[in-house]
Order: structure tokens, then C-alpha cells, then sequence
């Protein structure tokens, strides 16, 4: 698997870069104050000429995620948007609602007030912090999303964004949902490494696709320690009597 390194200063340009790397170029979003590092990150594409993703900014929630099951529709391309926390999550529900019907894969993703109160780069530092915290700010869409998780440190990087583009885009289509805490993404890396292309693709066909199981053989044949774990199925060793 190749692999690239780029140099970043933020969690925050680490994922704008790693959505430029996988073909995301619109960034759908309604901003609140977990954007600091987001739009510190915007800043510095454009300072480096980097066309995408190109943000665009939505007066409101249900509008933003509105205008990327638009942009799905015409380009066939998943689609990311970014709101405000809890009150942000809560405006977005009818347009999630949508697109989970109309099985349009969105990479749906809000902020997340800070946990700490002090000691980080993005801690608490204003009321609202207090205020609007949810116990449970997933629980809003968390009927209509194939996923939901929470970004908890850059090492995870890579591997959540890329498996929430690919369980947006396997059949059937539909949105996730992925929280971004504002201390997380104003963490300071020096550089992300990244398989490019990546790892996970998009699912097969719904029904067992040859494709993919000639690929699977070839990756079995081609293994040095092959290992399938059976689960429960390989608990008994003798053959399986047919009736």
C-alpha cells in the first residue's frame, strides 16, 4: 500500500486533508465556536492554493445537509457536512431524516463541546460550553444513521474517516454521524501519514460480488499465515450434514 506524509500543524488540517485526499472537494457547514481549528485550517489551504474542499457556508443546518444530498444526487460522490454541536445536530434531524430515506451516503459531523475545562488547546472558555452540553448528542440521529462515533485522538484518524466514507457508500446508501471534540481537533501534530489510496473502498454489489471474491482468494493465496475466523461456525469441527 502506498503511503504519503503531510506536514500539518492541527487535527483539524489533518482531516481537511484527508477529505482532499479522498475526493472530497465541498465542505457544507454552519459554524459555531468548535470551528476555531477548522476554519484556522481553511485559512491555510487557501494561503497554499488548495482548491478543496471548498468550504461553503449555510445559514442553516437543515439547508446545509439539504444542498450536499443535492450535490450527491448530481455527482454520485459522498458529501460532508459540519454543523454546531447539540444545537446544531438537533437542526440538521429532518434533513438526516431525508437523506437516510433517499439513501444519500453523508458524511454528517458536528462539533462537540470541549470535556475539559482548562489545560488544552480548545478547553472550555465561554458559558455556552456549559450550557450546551447533551448526554447523549448522537441520540438525535442515531435512528437515522447507519453510524455514529466520536473522534477521540488524531491516531484514529485515517481509520474512522475512512471507514464512515465507506459505510456511507455501501448499499444501502445512508448517512453517519461523526463528532468532532473541539479539544481534539485543535490537538497540535506535526504530520499525518496516510495510505493513499486508501485501505477501505467502497462495498461491493449487494449480492456476493465476484469481484470481490476473486479479490478475497487472491489475498488468501497470496498469504504467508492465512487465518479465518470462524466465530461460532467453526466451534464444531465435523462436517455438516446435509437434510
Amino acid at each position: 500500500m502506498a503511503t504519503k506524509t503531510i506536514r500539518v500543524e492541527t487535527v483539524a488540517q489533518a482531516y481537511l486533508e484527508l477529505l482532499r485526499d479522498r475526493g472530497i472537494d465541498c465542505f457544507f457547514g454552519n459554524a459555531g465556536t468548535d470551528f476555531a481549528s477548522i476554519l484556522d485550517a481553511l485559512a491555510r489551504f487557501r494561503a497554499e492554493g488548495k482548491a478543496s474542499p471548498r468550504p461553503i457556508l449555510v445559514p442553516h443546518e437543515y439547508v446545509a445537509v439539504s444542498m450536499a444530498h443535492g450535490y450527491y444526487a448530481v455527482t454520485g460522490r459522498p458529501q460532508v457536512v459540519m454543523v454546531h454541536v447539540s444545537v446544531g445536530t438537533a437542526n440538521a434531524v429532518g434533513a438526516i431524516i431525508n437523506a437516510a430515506r433517499s439513501q444519500a451516503p453523508i458524511l454528517f459531523t458536528a462539533g462537540r463541546t470541549p470535556l475539559t475545562e482548562e489545560g488544552l488547546p480548545g478547553s472550555r472558555d465561554i458559558y455556552i460550553h456549559w450550557a450546551q452540553e447533551a448526554f447523549d448528542q448522537a441520540g438525535m440521529v442515531r435512528e437515522f444513521v447507519k453510524w455514529d462515533y466520536e473522534l477521540r485522538n488524531a491516531t484514529q484518524l485515517e481509520a474512522v474517516v475512512d471507514r464512515a466514507l465507506e459505510l456511507a457508500m455501501a448499499d444501502p446508501r445512508g448517512p453517519v454521524y461523526l463528532t468532532l471534540p473541539r479539544e481534539v481537533l485543535a490537538q497540535p501534530v506535526e504530520a499525518i501519514t496516510i495510505t493513499s489510496p486508501p485501505r477501505r473502498g467502497a462495498a461491493g454489489r449487494r449480492y456476493p460480488d465476484p469481484a470481490r471474491l476473486a479479490e478475497a482468494a487472491e489475498l488468501l493465496a497470496g498469504a504467508r499465515f492465512p487465518l479465518v475466523v470462524a466465530s461460532s461456525a467453526g466451534r464444531d469441527p465435523r462436517p455438516t450434514r446435509s437434510t
